[in-house]
């Protein structure tokens, strides 16, 4: 797999668009670095140069080389991470009415960048590629074939944290499980069927909304 990042700096921003939006910052042994409340109006675009501005001042002067996202949706055309370009947005802005939770903030973020910072590269990784491996059985509706092929499938979501489970659990108990189901537990909550580390089958089907009742999602009907 390569060489392994080493984290520098993690945190993140919260409570943008609302009456208390706040940036925390930690270093890579957890040590708090930075805490600090963002005045209103909080959008993306003022909330993300906030975070620029704190990197940019750091003393050790870290280079961003090139940023990740987390798309939730890449429908049936993105199976792996894919480079940033105007025919990639086109396409996720697409696919905004199947996950409206959640797309339309990906790609504000997306654009944002390319207005601060265009000489970057951007690089999508998408939350159903996980499951580009089911096997038609798990992944067809009981539905006429030309809707399949029009795309209305079982999707799957919470691929990105089912493949870092699939990385990190032989280091917790010793090995990777030949089968194992492995549940996403949160506000958004999915189950995942692994066989050799390979998603099977998955609750969550043509958009986030299906599956397992949720925080602010119902569930299958």
């Amino acid at each position: 797999m390569g060489n392994k990042l080493a984290k520098v700096y993690s945190g993140g921003i919260f409570g943008i668009g609302g009456i208390h939006t706040y940036f925390v910052a930690f270093a890579a042994d957890g040590t708090r670095l930075n805490k600090q409340d963002l005045p209103p109006p909080t959008e993306h675009e003022n909330s993300f140069a906030v975070l620029l501005e704190w990197l940019d001042q750091r003393e050790n002067s870290l280079e961003i080389v090139a940023v990740g996202h987390r798309i939730v949706h890449g429908g049936g055309v993105f199976t792996k991470p894919v480079r940033i370009d105007a025919a990639v947005i086109e396409q996720l802005e697409q696919l905004i009415p199947l996950a409206p939770l959640h797309q339309p903030h990906n790609v504000a973020l997306v654009k944002i960048l390319q207005k601060l910072q265009p000489q970057l590269p951007q690089i999508a990784c998408f939350d159903n590629a996980f499951h580009s491996t089911m096997p038609p059985v798990a992944c067809h509706f009981a539905l006429p074939r030309d809707l399949t092929a029009a795309g209305i499938r079982r999707y799957g979501f919470h691929g990105l944290s089912y493949e870092y489970i699939v990385q990190v659990l032989p280091t917790i108990i010793g090995y990777l499980p030949e089968r194992v189901i492995i549940a996403h537990l949160g506000n958004g909550v999915s189950l995942c069927a692994l066989k050799g580390g390979r998603s099977i089958a998955t609750t969550m089907g043509f958009t986030p909304l299906d599956g397992i009742p949720m925080g602010t999602r119902p569930g299958t009907l």
